[in-house]
């Protein structure tokens, strides 16, 4: 059990307005650099501010930076910082702090998960591949409060990159001095309106208010609770009896209750996320093109959205939600064919690629524990059953799953994505055939091409074309299958002020409790 108090002055900001949210699970790191997530997101946020950061509307804000220019041809981001930035031990933040962290989460030798994020960055990706020095980053503060940036190609997405919790800054001293123990309780030295000073495991995390926060005045909540509870039914009774002000994940044999009877308390939005199968189009018979199209045509999205689900994800037949910015909708070429229609062409096709009653094609549908995982499996497998495929149903924790889609040990996989920045290229990039999320084998070097041509042109519907061009180049080889987007349904106390039905972090600093 761990447990930690920073300071008696940190501590003794934490008695009057006290904020209790459950998470889903228990996070295996606190360090913003290595835990990638949809369950880390709220408390890193808290925890550590970037360059960029959202206002209460969800809207992207100065953070760190009060100001930045970008250079005509897109490549060079020169930030002004603001003046005064403390880390919550009261040590200055400046420039160089954001320079080590960059370097940081590229360096290879620290197998970082979220380095990923930065790789537009000039020579990003080769220093994390290990082919250059992390000096050789195209970053360097040009003095105390001024940061530039370069790019390998034009990005028009970079600074909404960088509002996410991997490029914020991490406090060198704090890592040098304690490790790999840095962000524990007692040892985090933090950047955000927030400072961690309790853990105690699968029981809390504690944040109390950073007083060195750069708008540590307009902060209107004391103390942050965050409670792992990965059983969604246990989520909900503890926020029944008053135990939890926000709660995330509705179980969907409640949703259509809580919205009859607590309709002010049952709050719903989109999100930047796609829930999608991988076929490993490396393993016969989803090797070939005829049953990855059989699969994908069979499925009634309409039925799965409106008839199980009912908790408002909007079905989709392609990678990209029509919400991203300067893309809109994309459709899969199927999508207004009428389902009988479909069906039977699904039909033709596996028969076409040597399948029959007699011989039908079977395969493993690897499937994570949960209700709504496996509601959808269960129709899937029964829509897939009607033209003739037999789908084993298996289920397996999250571990043994991560393993799974690293070694392509697997047919078909259930899989949920939420994009770290808002453009269309965050989904895009889970089938480029060098992308760490490309579990599905893809490779099409003209999908790649396409990509990298988008990144060359700063115009934004010019650039659009060209991302349209791709993604429909891709659906058309079926290497993975879109489900839908999924809708987030909260509960949220009436104690809770300020909260905005929006897809993007909900920060702790942004709203305010009445007791």
């Amino acid at each position: 059990m761990i447990s930690a108090v920073i300071s008696i002055t940190v501590q003794a900001t934490e008695q009057k307005n006290i904020f209790r949210r459950g998470t889903q699970a228990e996070l295996r790191s606190l360090d913003p650099q290595f835990v990638v997530g949809n369950s880390a997101g709220a408390m890193m946020y808290d925890l550590f501010e970037g360059l960029v950061s959202v206002n209460a509307n969800g809207e992207l804000e100065p953070g760190a930076a009060k100001s930045w220019v970008i250079s005509d041809d897109g490549l060079t981001y020169t930030f002004k910082l603001r003046e005064g930035l403390r880390w919550s031990d009261g040590a200055p933040l400046g420039a160089q702090d954001f320079v080590y962290s960059l370097r940081r989460i590229v360096n290879p030798e620290n197998a970082l998960r979220g380095a990923g994020t930065i790789f537009p960055i000039l020579n990003a990706r080769a220093i994390n591949r290990g082919d250059k020095l992390t000096t050789e980053l195209g970053v360097r503060a040009l003095d105390a409060l001024t940061l530039e940036i370069t790019l390998g190609s034009p990005a028009p997405f970079f600074i909404d990159m960088l509002a996410g919790y991997p490029a914020s800054a991490i406090p060198r001293h704090a890592i040098e001095e304690h490790g790999t123990q840095w962000s524990m309780p007692g040892n985090m030295v933090t950047s955000g309106a927030y400072v961690l000073v309790e853990w105690l495991s699968n029981t809390h995390y504690k944040l109390v208010k950073n007083p060195y926060y750069r708008e540590a005045e307009k902060v209107q909540i004391d103390a942050v609770y965050y409670y792992p509870i990965p059983d969604k039914d246990t989520a909900v009774k503890r926020y029944r009896a008053n135990e939890l002000d926000v709660t995330l994940n509705v179980p969907l044999t409640r949703l259509e209750w809580f919205r009859k009877n607590m309709p002010e308390e049952t709050k719903t939005s989109t999100s930047s996320g796609l829930k999608y199968l991988i076929i490993n189009t490396k393993r016969p018979p989803l090797d070939d093109v005829r049953v990855r199209q059989a699969l994908s045509i069979s499925i009634n999205r309409k039925v799965i959205a409106e008839k199980i689900l009912r908790d408002g994800s909007p079905p989709i037949t392609n990678l990209v939600p029509a919400e991203m910015p300067n893309y809109g909708p994309n459709p899969a070429s199927f999508a207004e064919q009428p389902y009988d229609q479909r069906a039977e062409e699904a039909k033709h096709l596996l028969a076409d690629a040597g399948f029959s009653a007699s011989h039908p094609l079977r395969f493993n549908f690897e499937v994570l524990p949960g209700e709504k995982p496996r509601r959808v499996a269960v129709a899937l497998q029964a829509m897939w059953r009607s033209i003739g495929a037999e789908a084993k149903l298996v289920n397996i924790g999250s571990q043994g799953y991560r393993k799974l889609l690293r070694t392509g040990d697997f047919s078909v996989a259930w899989y949920t994505y939420f994009a770290p920045y808002s453009d269309a290229t965050a989904f895009l990039l889970l089938l480029r055939s060098e992308s760490l999320q490309n579990y599905s084998g893809y490779n099409n070097p003209e999908f790649d091409r396409l990509l990298s041509a988008a990144n060359d042109i700063t115009d934004v519907h010019s650039r659009a074309t060209y991302l349209r061009q791709a993604e429909q180049l891709a659906l058309a080889d079926y290497p993975l299958i879109p489900l839908y987007t999924p809708a987030r349904v909260y509960l949220v106390s009436k104690r809770v002020q300020g909260w905005m039905n929006h897809n993007q972090p909900h920060l702790a600093r942004h709203l305010s409790i009445i007791n």
